[in-house]
């Protein structure tokens, strides 16, 4: 699953009027106005906040899974392969147009530190291969779904990670982070439990002790 903010929302309702994303956030701020539980507020509405203060709505995973990501990149391998093709759910690039324009480049040898990371310069996100049995977070279902979070991040303006250059430490407290790995954990429960769960009560790291920065 991924984290849209409201800037996707409101691109998603323009594509189709019927899914009423941006009145059901409007609802949520009402109910939030009235002191209404956050929990009760997702369940009613789909939205909850962030702990940097903005909204954000969960959405259902958009990729198909690491052996069929990592079969057709072998298909491919040496070449750059658009996003697109390792999606059974394109409504992601309809949130956000610019990911249209991503390109996945695979190795196989495991790199020191990160088993992924995507690259500004190129728009493109190296991955490794052979993860199908690693740790979901540590597959290539699992790190486009972190690196894309952190796309959205900057899109929505959202509370940003960061690299471990700042210190371990530092690095697994800050609010991005935090949010791309959450997205992982979430990967794995149900779409009812989702709804009747909020970020806070999968997180591996409470709001109090995250590190809130915008850049």
């Amino acid at each position: 699953m991924s984290y849209i903010g409201i800037i996707g929302a409101k691109r998603l309702d323009d594509s189709n009027a019927s899914l009423g994303l941006i009145e059901a956030q409007k609802k949520a701020v009402k109910l939030l106005r009235c002191s209404t539980d956050m929990h009760m507020i997702k369940q009613q509405t789909g939205w909850e906040m962030g702990v940097d203060g903005k909204w954000r709505y969960e959405v259902a995973d958009p990729f198909h899974n690491t052996i069929e990501i990592e079969d057709h990149l072998k298909r491919h391998f040496g070449e750059p392969i658009n996003i697109r093709l390792c999606m059974h759910d394109v409504s992601l690039l309809t949130a956000y147009p610019a990911f249209g324009r991503l390109r996945l480049f695979a190795k196989y040898t495991p790199m020191h530190k990160y088993i992924g990371y995507f690259s500004p310069d190129n728009y493109g996100m190296l991955v490794c291969m052979g993860t199908a049995n690693s740790p979901f977070q540590c597959q290539t279902e699992g790190v486009l779904l972190h690196e894309v979070q952190h796309l959205i991040q900057e899109e929505e303006d959202f509370a940003r990670g960061g690299n471990l250059s700042q210190g371990r430490r530092r690095y697994l407290r800050l609010a991005g982070e935090v949010e791309a790995r959450n997205v992982c954990i979430r990967h794995s429960i149900s779409p009812e439990h989702r709804r009747s769960s909020l970020r806070t009560d999968t997180q591996d790291v409470p709001d109090a002790e995250q590190i809130i920065k915008f850049w």
